[in-house]
């Protein structure tokens, strides 16, 4: 018996191992090779233009600023509706609406992001006429995290619901009342459903391609201006020919590894 307890946990380790190495690997690649950068430029890295092809370093800032404004606003936009629907979900779930919304989320959560990308830049920027910025691109990247974050609400929610929905009513509590007493001690769940889409749409580059501009020299200045992001910037600059741009490529994944670790930090010390 313990010869077969010793054996299944040889293998556990050894598969957990497996696991770690390519993240490892990956992450080690980028700090290294990202850190390079940063250092060797210095802090205005993260406010400065990029360089001309083959002209020495440079930064990302306009990249960083438009990345921050369409993830703020993709957040803004979805959150209240992912929140809502969770909700909905979890304290009406065998209705046949709620069977319906969780089926589509479901199909969502299987669409390939690019998709959509196509479908806003039809909609909004061919028939529409909004051009490309931060809002066309906020508006993809918003639905994109729609169905990760609310179908992680609508699960979190669903255990304090069952434990003290009954209870509560007993106590003379009203509807809206339960709702808000369960979504207070689901709090935590409600922000990592948010943080799981936050993690998904800050670094998703296929939608926001055609909603962005491939130049990463324009900061915001109204609503109108063509933005970019840190992902399009690092999905152009990597495979350009010129060793500077890639050198800026690296630092930019570096930042962007950063940013996430960073903001998932303060979050969850914000939810306890």
């Amino acid at each position: 018996m313990r010869r077969k307890d010793t054996v299944i946990v040889s293998l556990i380790t050894l598969l957990v191992i497996l696991f770690l190495l390519p993240i490892t690997f990956l992450l080690y690649t980028v700090v290294v090779n990202g850190s390079k950068v940063i250092i060797s430029y210095g802090p205005r890295f993260f406010i400065d233009l990029p360089p001309n092809p083959g002209e020495g370093l440079g930064g990302i800032g306009p990249a960083l600023e438009g990345s921050l404004y369409m993830v703020s606003l993709a957040v803004l936009i979805s959150a209240p509706i992912s929140i809502f629907t969770g909700v909905f979900l979890s304290f009406f779930e065998r209705s046949k609406i709620a069977s319906l919304i969780r089926a589509s989320l479901e199909l969502m959560v299987e669409f390939p992001t690019i998709v959509i990308g196509i479908v806003i830049f039809t909609i909004l920027v061919v028939e529409i006429g909004l051009g490309l910025n931060g809002i066309t691109a906020a508006m993809a990247l918003a639905i994109v995290m729609l169905p990760y974050s609310t179908i992680q609400i609508s699960e979190a929610l669903r255990i304090p619901k069952k434990l003290y929905e009954e209870v509560a009513y007993s106590l003379g509590l009203t509807t809206w009342q339960v709702i808000k007493l369960v979504m207070y001690i689901g709090r935590r769940g409600i922000i990592n459903g948010l943080l799981i889409g936050f993690a998904k749409i800050i670094g998703e580059t296929a939608p926001i391609i055609f909603l962005t501009s491939s130049t990463a020299n324009l900061y915001i200045k109204t609503f109108n201006t063509a933005v970019t992001g840190i992902p399009v910037m690092i999905y152009n600059y990597a495979f350009s020919g010129y060793s500077n741009l890639n050198e800026v490529a690296w630092g930019a994944s570096f930042v962007l590894i950063i940013l996430v670790t960073i903001i998932f930090v303060v979050v969850r010390k914000m939810a306890k």
